[in-house]
């Protein structure tokens, strides 16, 4: 096994065929892969997602935040115009956006930009040394000595590399090839490309992907612009949003009879929920990947958002190498990564995936067609220099670890915030949080606001969160907006906010759902 700080040597690509791509060529004593899904080639389309001017397109669907979101610029307005209110600001709850909420991305990272972007700066005093040389060599990849040009060498071949050998650090080891990481603009777009090279438009029956409800919105959208139908299944609530094994393979069951189910997204830590899976439950997941002969999608993005030390993040990668034959070499995975959600912010539209037991064919689809192509360089420029940080002696290093750490024990703090205070209130209930960036606590509403909801055409939580805006200008996600178990009723809440400012959303949410409770009782 290779170790960082070793000499690499050129070795051929040990990739298992598996269920997902063509098969590199196999040796006559190499085992049987797995009985194929639909091989990228075959599905006689262009593999592309479908045009949004395309009358075959996938209806787009509603978000039930969007309302919300909308009334609470009008208010805005209202407010600005001296119309009278029982607040005098919105107070916006909801976002899972650090620098929106006043986090910003790692210095070392925005000198390291600013210098590609005007190299004049090299000879400026207020920027560290330690940024100053990383940002010269950069600066030698860039063609033109410039990020204006495309570089697709540069995120193809230095960025790829970088990221490698960050994943062998994270990783305990376990190797990277950089031959299989795809950095990209972003993830959003990069889960739209990997589900689309599953999709046969040909085939009898649609391309099924299985995404976790509660989740993030991001998964149903990405299966539905590729061709193929989400497929929910439900987190275990009792159990902290554990995934339950059981409840997939129930999932899984009734959707055979509709689509032919070919991936599993999973969230890692979860979003909306705060849950950090155990090396068991990954464990537990990687066998029903599988037994149920499908590609393991994990959504890592929130990995540098782990704060809790009894629950540290593992990847699925790490997990799987280390679970040792047959399946290490035999279960298909791509695991993504978004720089937004560690040290950077989501304007540079910078993350990568990774591919495993993948045949690295396939990223010639990446490098022709992908929306991941020719991602902002900038944002690659600030996702090479997270991966390769800077070191203890380095001038930069004390204010870098500020930054990585004190957003977790912010995290941290916040966390412990939401369930003291909504631990006392009645009616509502936060299950434990050990990472991510939300809080998803279920609130009790009663049967006569139900039915006012649904006289208004209303999902019951969207009705709670409209009425909770107007009257104290605060605006939480409904829990309709990430899916939630049938009969339940949720909000999310963003745990970005500042403490004090966290504390006050609080006390004033208890005290709004008290009174409604009493008004609809």
């Amino acid at each position: 096994m290779y170790r960082p700080g070793t000499p690499r040597t050129a070795e051929p690509l040990t990739i298992n065929p598996g269920p997902l791509l063509p098969p590199r060529p196999r040796s006559p004593a190499a085992p049987a892969p797995a009985p194929a899904m639909a091989a990228v080639g075959t599905s006689g389309g262009s593999g592309r997602p479908p045009s949004p001017a395309n009358p075959g397109s996938p209806p787009v669907t509603s978000s039930p935040l969007q309302p919300l979101l909308e009334r609470a610029a009008a208010i805005e307005a209202e407010l600005a115009q001296g119309t009278d209110k029982p607040f005098t600001e919105v107070t916006r709850c909801h976002f899972g956006d650090a620098v929106a909420a006043g986090h910003q991305p790692a210095a070392f990272l925005r000198q390291v930009a600013a210098i590609c972007a005007y190299p004049e700066l090299l000879g400026a005093e207020c920027v560290p040394a330690d940024a100053k040389r990383r940002a010269g060599q950069i600066l030698r990849h860039l063609q033109g000595g410039s990020p204006g040009a495309y570089n697709l060498e540069y995120v193809t071949d230095t960025v790829a590399e970088s990221v490698a050998r960050y994943l062998e650090r994270r990783d305990g080891g376990i190797p990277s090839d950089p031959r299989c990481v795809v950095p990209c603009g972003g993830t959003a777009a990069a889960m739209v490309d990997v589900m689309s090279l599953l999709v046969d438009e040909t085939a009898a029956q649609p391309t099924g992907v299985l995404v976790p409800v509660p989740g993030p919105p991001l998964h149903g959208a990405a299966a539905r612009l590729a061709g193929a139908v989400a497929v929910p299944y439900p987190l275990a609530e009792e159990r902290g949003w554990a995934v339950d094994g059981d409840a997939v393979r129930r999932a899984l069951g009734r959707a055979r009879a509709r689509c032919l189910p070919k991936a599993l997204c999973v969230v890692n830590p979860g979003d909306p929920t705060g849950h950090v899976l155990s090396r068991q439950s990954m464990e537990d997941i990687i066998r029903l990947a599988g037994e149920e002969n499908v590609l393991l999608l994990a959504d890592e993005v929130q990995q540098e958002r782990a704060f809790l030390p009894d629950r540290p993040f593992l990847s699925f990668k790490r997990v799987l190498g280390e679970m040792g034959a047959p399946l290490a070499s035999t279960v298909q995975l791509v695991s993504f990564y978004s720089l937004s959600k560690s040290v950077g912010g989501g304007g540079f539209r910078a993350g990568f995936f990774e591919l495993v037991n993948i045949d690295p064919s396939v990223l010639k689809c990446f490098y022709t067609w992908g929306m991941s192509v020719y991602p902002p360089i900038l944002g690659q420029v600030m996702l090479d220099t997270a991966m390769q940080p800077p070191l203890p002696n380095d001038p930069s290093y004390p204010a870098f670890q500020e930054h990585t750490q004190g957003l977790r024990r912010d995290l941290a703090h916040n966390a412990r915030l939401v369930q003291e205070v909504l631990g006392r209130a009645p009616g509502i209930r936060c299950r434990p949080l050990h990472g991510g960036a939300r809080a998803f606590p279920r609130i009790q509403l009663p049967p006569r606001a139900l039915r006012q909801a649904r006289a208004l055409g209303l999902e019951p939580d969207v009705f709670f969160c409209q009425e909770l805006l107007e009257a104290t200008g605060m605006v939480l996600a409904p829990g309709s907006e990430f899916g939630q178990p049938e009969g339940t009723h949720h909000v999310g809440l963003s745990l970005l906010l500042p403490a004090e400012t966290l504390e006050r959303v609080l006390l004033a949410l208890t005290r709004f759902h008290a009174a409604f409770l009493r008004r609809f009782s």
